[in-house]
């Protein structure tokens, strides 16, 4: 298997996919730069383009040497699961598309990528979790495997260990403790079951024990639902903020907040109703001491008519217990030490009205003001000072 993956520095051509439809091709030119091009038979059907940032249109779109177009750069994995890739592979972070038909079969959403002429098939998760007291989650984390991961927590945990699993019919992640970040698992979990409190769509999850009582939290795939006339799942389209801005993955905390809610919202079918789930997202994240709020983990998924509205909230840990003190992306041009008036200029800059974004303040609040830290395994000034700061950070929201 690693000789193939060696051998895909010297495919020129790959097929992409949206669902089962081929749609178009990903070509390495001779300067080193790709291109991708819809195929003439998807330029004669009529149908929409594949992503927010590649209408159809009979030109391709090109992109620099070794990189790919952003909407393609935003469906590989990051941090730990890229390295891993890069090393098998043995190429370079840059040789996007080498590492993009490695995993290119099973990615965020709806479009695949496989080599040209190769058959598109689902890889094989990893393992089956029906009873996960069998398993050995740290064996598990090391496997490699052949799908793309969304959501890892790269600003905190450069080094999350994440691992698509099945259970039942449904496909899930089993996110594990990072070496340098204890109890993440836990902490994340925590704070996934406070964010139901926003009345918004969460990530369904639950916390779990391996046979060495390595715990686990076991994410449900919001892009996956299984469909028996498909014999298999059905998958949706699913894009980041910056897939929608056209911008590439490593520029994921250089947007602002106003830029990423508008250019999500804009492409809701419901967007007053997306910009206020945005505002609440970024106030929650605020109000809880979550520094990883950026531009890859605020997303848009289409419903089962076709139409986008905000993807359900993810990746929601405390940060703040890890030293992290500012937000990921700026709200009214501030990442630290944020105040009312700050919030208020947010809600403005996207339109919200003065009651909807106190209504919005008052169950940001309370789903903040539910959480516990106490119950987390944490002590001394981490603790003290995280609770210090975010009972400063709610005064100053309602003050």
């Amino acid at each position: 298997m690693i000789a193939e993956l060696q051998d895909l520095k010297h495919v020129r051509t790959a097929d992409v996919y949206q669902n089962r439809s081929l749609v178009g091709t990903l070509t390495r030119l001779s300067d080193g730069s790709i291109e991708f091009s819809y195929t003439d038979d998807y330029l004669a059907s009529g149908e929409p383009g594949i992503a927010s940032s590649l209408p159809v249109s009979a030109s391709p779109y090109m992109s620099g040497s070794g990189s790919l177009p952003a909407f393609f750069s935003g469906l590989l994995p990051e941090g730990h699961r890229l390295t891993v890739l890069k090393d098998a592979a043995k190429t370079s972070l840059s040789d996007e598309l080498t590492l993009l038909m490695i995993v290119g079969a099973d990615t965020p959403g709806n479009v695949s990528i496989v080599p040209s002429g190769r058959q598109l098939s689902d890889p094989p998760v990893v393992a089956r979790i029906d009873d996960p007291s069998k398993l050995d989650f740290v064996a598990l984390s090391r496997t490699m495997d052949l799908h793309s991961i969304p959501g890892v927590q790269d600003k905190i945990s450069a080094t999350m260990l994440t691992t698509p699993l099945a259970l039942g019919e449904a496909s899930y992640l089993l996110k594990l403790d990072p070496r340098d970040h204890p109890y993440l698992v836990a902490n994340e979990a925590l704070h996934l079951n406070a964010a139901r409190l926003l009345k918004l769509p969460v990530a369904a999850s639950k916390l779990v024990y391996d046979r060495n009582q390595v715990e686990g939290l076991l994410v449900e795939r919001f892009d996956r639902s299984r469909d028996p006339e498909l014999r298999g799942s059905r998958r949706f389209a699913l894009e980041d903020a910056m897939q929608v801005l056209n911008l590439p993955p490593a520029s994921k905390y250089a947007v602002t907040a106003e830029e990423a809610s508008l250019a999500l919202a804009t492409r809701c079918h419901a967007p007053v109703l997306a910009l206020r789930n945005f505002y609440i997202q970024f106030l929650f994240a605020w109000l809880t001491g979550n520094g990883d709020l950026h531009g890859k983990n605020v997303s848009i998924l289409a419903n089962h008519s076709g139409g986008f509205v905000p993807a359900p909230i993810y990746d929601v840990p405390c940060t703040l217990l890890y030293g992290d003190d500012t937000l990921a992306l700026s709200v009214s041009g501030k990442s630290k030490n944020l105040k009312r008036k700050h919030w208020v200029e947010f809600a403005d800059s996207l339109g919200l009205n003065q009651r909807a974004a106190n209504s919005a303040n008052l169950l940001a609040l309370k789903a903040a003001e539910s959480v516990d830290l106490s119950v987390l395994p944490f002590e001394g000034s981490p603790l003290r000072g995280t609770q210090r700061e975010l009972r400063h950070r709610r005064l100053e929201v309602v003050m």
